[in-house]
């Protein structure tokens, strides 16, 4: 089971500084992957539910900014993690394709895994937060079956043969266009995020793998039940999906993180806050989780 941990990139403790030691320390100390997280926008108010808990409900103002802010931006931070890092994968938990031009990010994707030389990770999702989207001007309704379509754009122009790519689809018609640089992997794994059903739906269609925000090792395995009866719906194997997932924060200690490999994970994100927890953490658990 891999073992990652989040990018520092947004909260309290988030400054470049930070950031360089916190990844250099995780890189260095031999952790698997570190994951950035996605928000352009943090509304004061919103009345978009949040999904993720088992009840959905509407947040308290300025709750986005409060949890992230400062908040920079996650497909710069990945490039600047990836020049600064030599061997950590680097992934993220989870990227919006609600609010991406979807040109831009295969330009965007391809070049960070580049530079990462083939480390890059994409987790997605279609987003909870209508009021984001409306400010970045892109479109709401429908989001499911634009993210599906952007997921095929995404693999038509890293992987299609010779030297012009063009798209053809519902929501973009793209005339033909040179793809390069392409990424180093071919394609770059796509790991669909989300608990509802139709997230897990189109992580049995489409994704290289699922993942999952915070939980616990029953809900996760409640969850990886759902996950094979879409499988079996598309006539797909679950084994090739790989599960990601994360680990309530507090969760650090080797026997509870090994129930979540017990229950199917393949790579499990820790919650850590310091340098010196992180490198505690791989000293004294890590090797335990090998």
């Amino acid at each position: 089971m891999e073992i990652g941990v989040r990018i520092p990139h947004t909260g309290k403790q988030a400054t470049p500084e930070f950031v360089r030691e916190w990844c250099t320390t995780a890189d260095q100390a031999g952790y698997d992957i570190v994951w950035g997280v996605d928000h352009l926008v943090m509304p004061q108010h919103t009345e978009s539910k949040y999904i993720l808990p088992r009840t959905p409900a509407v947040i308290a103002d300025d709750a986005v900014s409060g949890l992230l802010s400062p908040n920079f931006e996650l497909m710069t931070t990945l490039g600047f993690v990836a020049g600064i890092t030599e061997r950590v994968k680097i992934g993220t938990a989870i990227a919006v394709l609600t609010i991406r031009n979807a040109v831009l990010n295969a330009r965007q994707l391809a070049t960070i895994d580049q530079y990462s030389g083939g480390r890059l990770v994409y987790g997605i999702g279609v987003g909870w937060l209508k009021e984001e989207a409306e400010a970045m001007n892109m479109p709401w309704d429908r989001r499911g079956a634009r993210a599906d379509e952007h997921i095929a754009l995404l693999r038509a122009i890293w992987t299609e043969e010779g030297p012009h790519v063009e798209f053809h689809g519902e929501f973009w018609d793209i005339p033909p266009m040179d793809p390069e640089p392409r990424p180093v992997q071919r394609p770059i794994p796509i790991i669909v995020g989300g608990h509802t059903e139709p997230a897990l739906d189109r992580a049995a269609r489409i994704g290289d793998g699922w993942i999952t925000s915070s939980m616990s090792a029953d809900r996760l395995a409640e969850l990886r039940a759902q996950l094979h009866e879409a499988c079996d719906r598309h006539d797909r194997d679950p084994s090739g999906l790989l599960i990601y997932c994360a680990a309530p924060k507090g969760v650090t200690d080797a026997d509870a993180l090994l129930r979540f490999e017990e229950a199917g994970v393949d790579s499990l994100r820790v919650d850590l806050d310091t340098i010196d927890d992180l490198v505690r953490f791989a000293d004294e658990v890590l090797p335990r989780l090998r």
